[in-house]
């Protein structure tokens, strides 16, 4: 096997390796790593970092405790939970944000239910530094998660706005709160050393080609 053959079966070997590591990493977010089993500790805060991403004015509960402080009233955050027993939520029903601090993400998909009011409006843009790329209206039901295919790519901040509806009859509680689970999103591998690897395979055979030559 002469030197040009051999080093084309590395560059090739090397392609396929890096393409195997830069793969997006999916990320399928259910929120119920959260400890929350105990009657007085049945929500709290998501802290910046999970997940590696930022999280502003979202919280967690445990949708089934949740009832029960409640007097056993269900609302969006039993009907909405997916994979039991928790949920993420807006708190207040103010605007709330996901934030990549560091590599860009895809956000591909989330359940979303309105937690007191039915046909929820909730507006979500996705954002690349300060350009707005993607806006989309869902409306969301108070009995039923809907699974939403967003599709956002390569994005690094999330915004959430939600407003509208009416009131689904719940007792215990009212507001413009959304309800999500199950958030689908994966990292952009990032520099590509899929990129690297070819423009020092293509220098390296330019390389020996002078050599020869």
């Amino acid at each position: 096997m002469n030197m040009r053959s051999v080093l084309l079966s590395f560059v090739s070997l090397a392609i396929l390796m890096s393409l195997a590591t830069s793969a997006p990493s999916q990320t399928l977010v259910t929120f119920d790593d959260f400890d929350l089993s105990h009657a007085h500790a049945y929500s709290t805060n998501i802290p910046n970092g999970y997940q590696g991403l930022n999280w502003t004015n979202f919280g967690i509960v445990n949708g089934i405790l949740q009832s029960s402080a409640l007097g056993g009233y269900l609302s969006g955050y039993n009907y909405g939970m997916v994979t039991p027993s928790n949920v993420a939520y807006n708190a207040f029903g103010n605007p709330a944000e996901i934030d990549s601090p560091g590599t860009n993400f895809s956000f591909l998909s989330a359940y979303l239910t309105g937690a007191w009011n039915s046909n929820l409006n909730i507006e979500v843009e996705g954002f690349n530094g300060a350009a707005e790329i993607y806006d989309t209206n869902v409306v969301a039901s108070a009995t039923n998660p809907t699974l939403f295919t967003f599709n956002y790519l390569n994005i690094n901040r999330l915004y959430f706005n939600s407003y509208g509806g009416e009131l689904a009859g719940f007792g215990g509680g009212a507001g413009e709160n959304f309800v999500m689970d199950n958030f689908d999103f994966e990292f952009i591998p990032e520099p590509s050393s899929l990129l690297l690897t070819a423009l020092g395979g293509v220098s390296l055979v330019a390389f020996l080609k002078r050599k020869r030559g």
